[in-house]
C-alpha cells in the first residue's frame, strides 16, 4: 500500500522521478506494472492524447511456452468512448515496411522462381531489370538503383509524398511517373526516406509471380503467424467493429498559436479500393495482440514463438536488419548513438543497450515497434493520436528503463521541451514587407489550369471567384475555413489538391511573385496542415522556362540531409513544377 501511495502522489506533476530500487530477475519481473499504468495516464491526461495499446515480450524460459508477454490497453479506441484493448486494430503506417522487406527476402530466397527466371534474385539486383514500368529522370540512377538501395532510402530521390493519389492503373501507374520527378541527390550519396520505392517494390509479387502483394503477405507471414486481425483491406478492419478511431488536431496552427481540438477522422482517411497503392509503404491494419507475436518471431530469429516452425529465414531477418546507410549522423541525445537503416528498421544504442525499431504515421495514427535483440526484448506502441509520438516516446523510454534495471531519466519533459522549442522554432517567420511589393502579373492571370506528369493538377482561384468553377471551389466547406484562417487584406489563391495527404493548397501572397503556401487535408470537421508550409513562386511568360507556371519550392519534396540546392529560375530552380496546360 505504501508504494502505491508514493505511486500516486508522484502522479500530480504528471512526470514521476525515479523511485529508489533494486533491478529484479527476469523471473521476477513484471513487464506492465502498475507503476506503468499509472503513467502512462498521466500522460494521456497532460496531452488530452486519445488512446494507447501497448505489448510488451520477452524472451524468458521461466514461463510457459519460453514468452513473457504483456498487454496494457489506454483511453478510447473510438468517438463513442469504445475503451482500447490487445485487439483494437490501428494502422501500423510505416511500422508496415519490415512486411514488404520480410516478403522481399521470401522471393530473394525462393529456389522456384530462381529457376524460372534462370536466374537468382538478389538483395544487388538492379530493380530495372524487374520492373518494366521502371524508369527515372536521371539516367545512371534508373540504371544503377538496386532493391538494397530502395529499400534502405539511399536512390537519391527526396520524399515526393504529395505526388500520391488513387490511381485508377496502382501501383503500376506510379511506378511509371517516377521518371518525372526530380532527384535531390546522387545515388547512394544520401539517406532520404522515400515511400514511393516501398510502394514500387510492392510490385515486385504481381510482376514475378502474378500474385497480389496484400495477397502474398497475408499468405506467408499474416496466415503462419495467426495474425488474424492483420489485414491491407479498410473495408475488411471496418466491418469487423474493432478499427480504432484516428484522431487528429484539427484547425492547429503553431505560427498563429493555435493547438487544435482533437476530432475523430470517421472514416479512415484513405477509403476502400485507395490503399492498394500504400500498401507496401505503410498500409497495414493490425492491433497489439498480432503485433507481439511478430516481434516475439522477429527475436526468434524468424521462428514461431510457439510452435519454433521457420517462417522467415534467419538470414533474411539478419539482413534486414543490417545498417546499410545513416540515418542519423549525430545523436539526439546523450544516452543514444547515431543510427543506421537498413530495411524498413533503423539501429541504433540506448544507453548501452542495442535496439532495432521503426516508427509509423498515418493521419491519426503513430506506431513504434522496437526490439532489442541481446536482451531478448520487444516492445509494440501503438497511438490514434496523430501526436501520439510525444506520449509513445516517454512511455517506451519508460518500460525500457525499468526492464533493463536503468534509473528512469525523464523522458516526458524533455519531450515538454523539444515541442516547445519546435513550436518556437516555426514561429520565427519573415514578416510580409511593408508596403507589400505587388506582383506585375495580376492575381486573376495566374488562374488557370497547370499540371506536372507526376503530381497531377493545379488548378488555383484567386479571391474573389472569377469563374463558375472557381465560385464551386471557394464555396467548399474547406476552401471557406482557409479563407477565414487567412491574413485579413492579403491576396489568397485556393487550389483543390486531392492527394494522399491533401485536399487543397492555400496561396497567400507575400512579395512579387512568391506566396507562402499551405498544403491542408480536410474532411467533415477535420482540417489540418495549416502549419505545413513552404515557399511557392508565379512565373509569367518569358520567364525562365518560357511559359507561364508555378514552381514550388522550400522543400515541398520533402528531401533530406546534405542536399545540393537546385539553381536557377523558373522551372530550373523548381522542385516541382506545374506549367500551364
Amino acid at each position: 500500500m505504501r508504494a502505491r501511495a508514493v505511486l500516486v502522489l508522484c502522479l500530480l506533476p504528471f512526470i514521476c522521478g525515479s523511485l529508489q530500487f533494486q533491478p529484479p530477475t527476469h523471473s521476477q519481473q513484471t513487464l506492465i506494472t502498475a507503476e506503468l499504468d499509472l503513467y502512462v495516464e498521466s500522460q494521456l491526461t497532460y496531452w488530452n492524447s486519445s488512446g494507447l495499446a501497448v505489448a510488451v515480450v520477452r524472451k524468458d524460459e521461466t514461463f510457459p511456452g519460453g514468452w513473457n508477454i504483456a498487454f496494457g490497453s489506454y483511453g478510447k479506441a473510438r468517438a463513442d468512448g469504445t475503451r482500447v484493448t490487445p485487439d483494437t486494430v490501428f494502422a501500423i503506417a510505416s511500422d508496415s515496411k519490415l512486411f514488404l522487406a520480410m516478403g522481399v527476402g521470401l522471393l530473394i530466397k525462393n529456389e522456384s522462381l530462381a529457376e524460372a527466371r534462370r536466374t537468382k534474385l538478389r538483395w544487388d539486383t538492379k530493380i530495372a531489370t524487374l520492373l518494366p514500368e521502371w524508369g527515372l529522370m536521371d539516367e545512371e540512377m534508373q540504371n544503377g538503383v538496386t532493391i538494397q538501395d530502395m529499400l534502405a532510402h539511399r536512390t537519391g530521390m527526396p520524399r515526393h509524398d504529395y505526388s500520391g493519389y488513387a490511381r485508377a492503373g496502382g501501383v503500376s501507374e506510379m511506378i511509371s511517373t517516377l521518371r518525372y520527378l526530380r532527384p535531390s541527390a546522387a545515388l547512394r550519396e544520401q539517406y532520404q526516406y522515400n515511400n514511393l520505392m516501398y510502394e514500387a517494390l510492392s510490385h515486385l509479387q504481381p510482376t514475378l509471380l502474378n500474385e497480389t502483394f496484400e495477397a502474398y503477405i497475408g499468405a506467408h507471414i499474416f496466415a503462419p503467424l495467426g495474425m488474424a486481425a492483420s489485414t491491407y483491406s479498410v473495408a475488411e478492419a471496418e466491418v469487423r467493429g474493432t478499427f480504432a478511431h484516428g484522431f487528429q488536431w484539427s484547425m492547429k496552427d503553431d505560427l498563429a498559436g493555435e493547438t487544435g481540438t482533437l476530432t475523430a477522422t470517421v472514416p479512415y482517411f484513405q477509403r476502400p479500393g485507395e490503399e492498394t497503392v500504400w500498401a507496401g509503404a505503410a498500409g497495414i491494419l493490425s492491433s497489439a495482440r498480432d503485433l507481439s507475436t511478430w516481434v516475439a518471431m522477429l527475436l526468434n530469429d524468424g521462428r514461431h514463438p510457439a510452435t519454433n516452425a521457420t517462417v522467415i529465414p534467419a538470414d533474411v531477418v539478419e539482413h534486414v536488419a543490417l545498417g546499410a546507410s545513416v540515418s542519423l549522423k549525430k545523436a539526439e541525445y546523450p544516452e543514444t548513438s547515431p543510427k543506421v537503416y537498413g530495411c524498413g528498421q533503423n539501429r541504433f544504442s540506448y544507453r548501452g543497450h542495442e535496439i532495432i525499431e521503426h516508427g509509423g504515421s498515418n493521419p491519426g495514427f503513430k506506431s513504434i515497434v522496437t526490439r532489442l535483440p541481446h536482451a531478448d526484448l520487444g516492445l509494440v506502441v501503438l497511438s490514434n493520436d496523430d501526436n501520439g509520438v510525444r506520449v509513445m516516446e516517454p512511455v517506451k523510454f519508460r518500460i525500457l528503463d525499468a526492464l533493463l534495471g536503468l534509473e528512469p531519466i525523464d523522458w516526458a519533459q524533455r519531450y515538454v521541451a523539444s515541442i516547445a522549442k519546435g513550436i518556437r522554432e516555426n514561429q520565427a517567420v519573415t514578416p510580409r514587407p511593408a508596403p507589400p511589393v505587388l506582383p506585375a502579373t495580376p492575381f486573376a492571370a495566374m488562374q488557370g489550369a497547370f499540371a506536372h506528369a507526376a503530381y497531377g493538377a493545379f488548378s488555383p482561384c484567386a479571391v474573389p471567384a472569377t469563374s463558375p468553377a472557381c465560385a464551386a471551389t471557394l464555396a467548399h466547406p474547406a476552401a471557406r475555413a482557409l479563407l477565414r484562417t487567412a491574413p485579413a487584406g492579403v491576396p489568397v489563391l485556393l487550389a483543390p489538391f486531392a492527394r494522399t495527404f491533401s485536399t487543397h493548397v492555400r496561396l497567400v501572397h507575400f512579395a512579387g511573385g512568391v506566396f507562402n503556401a499551405s498544403l491542408v487535408w480536410a474532411r467533415g470537421d477535420v482540417l489540418v496542415g495549416l502549419d505545413r508550409r513552404f515557399e511557392v513562386e508565379w512565373v509569367p511568360r518569358g520567364g525562365a522556362g518560357g511559359e507561364d507556371g508555378w514552381a514550388f519550392r522550400g522543400d515541398f519534396w520533402g528531401a533530406e540531409g546534405d542536399v545540393r540546392p537546385l539553381e536557377g529560375a523558373g522551372e530550373a530552380g523548381a522542385e516541382v513544377w506545374f506549367g500551364r496546360v
